[in-house]
This record gives C-alpha cells, sequence and structure tokens, in this order.
C-alpha cells in the first residue's frame, strides 16, 4: 500500500468521493495484485505447517493433511502407493490454487521488484 501514491486518493477526494469509495474504487484495485499474491504465500506457508499443528492438536480427528501422511508408514513397512496416492492429492489445492491466480501472482510480485 505505501507504494500507492497520495496523490490518487486526493483527486478522488477533491471529485466528491466518500472515504469508502476511496477505498473501495482507487486503492484497492491498485493493491489487489499485491493482496493476492500476499494470500497465496500465506496459504502456502500454512498449508505446509508440520511441527506446529503435530505439537498443538492432541486430537487425531484434527490432524492436518500433512501429519495425516504420517500414518501411511506403520510397523509392517510402508503403503507407497497410497503414500504416493496421498502426496498427490495435497498438492492439488497449491497447483489448482496457483493457476487460478497465476497472472495476479506475478503482477503482485513485480509491483514489488525493484527496477534498476
Amino acid at each position: 500500500m505505501l507504494i500507492i501514491p497520495p496523490s490518487l486518493d486526493e483527486a478522488a477526494k477533491l471529485d466528491g468521493a466518500s472515504t469508502w469509495q476511496r477505498y473501495w474504487e482507487v486503492i484497492m484495485p491498485l493493491a489487489r495484485p499485491s493482496l493476492i499474491a500476499l494470500t497465496i504465500f500465506t496459504f502456502v506457508g500454512n498449508y505446509r505447517s508440520f511441527f506446529w499443528p503435530l505439537v498443538m492438536l492432541k486430537s487425531v480427528h484434527r490432524y492436518t493433511l500433512l501429519i495425516g501422511l504420517l500414518f501411511f508408514d506403520s510397523t509392517q513397512g510402508q503403503e507407497t502407493n497410497l503414500l504416493m496416492a496421498a502426496v498427490t492429492m495435497s498438492v492439488l489445492p497449491m497447483i489448482i490454487l496457483f493457476i487460478l491466480l497465476q497472472t495476479q501472482l506475478i503482477r503482485g510480485i513485480q509491483i514489488g521488484a525493484v527496477k534498476g
């Protein structure tokens, strides 16, 4: 939000836009790519979280997907075919999210890049 020039906000104010209109019609369209990039990075960071949920969750029914992958390893051996299917299913939401928001993610990363 710091890269958005204050003159745009002031111009909208001079045109008679309310605070809410300035926010939704001027600031948000300019900040949308950055917010979407932040959302994707936050989602991926929390989705891949392993240790914190393992320590904090006491009920097996509330374990996250990555902790659930541990159950494919048993004393009789590892069920590799089921583990690979589960890993594929656990990566699928991140792939779908990236495909849907790819242009916004790239635009959001480019906004924060320093041009030399």
